[in-house]
């Protein structure tokens, strides 16, 4: 069955990475501060966390929400912090 109305064309986006165009005047336009990703994880290198998976485990590094967790049965993985808990000393 043939089309009976006009395709729309395409939006163009711009790549995350991509910096805005100069203005009329040969001004630079102002770059959109990059924001930190969410709020802050609240863990540290050396806390005690559990995973309901993976079980207990030593927090070895932290970056932007996730963490990097050496388990006690000597798996390290990377994880979302909002899926582990804080365990007492």
């Amino acid at each position: 069955m043939p089309r009976t109305t006009a395709k729309k064309p395409l939006k163009k986006s711009r790549s995350k990475n991509a910096k805005p165009a100069a203005t009329a005047a040969g001004e630079q336009a102002h770059p959109q501060e990059e924001h930190p990703s969410g709020k802050a994880t609240g863990y540290a290198v050396g806390d005690l966390v559990s995973h309901p998976m993976f079980g207990d485990g030593t927090v070895t590094a932290v970056e932007a929400g996730k963490l990097t967790i050496a388990f006690k049965d000597g798996r390290v993985k990377q994880v979302v912090d909002y899926y582990v808990k804080r365990r007492q000393r």
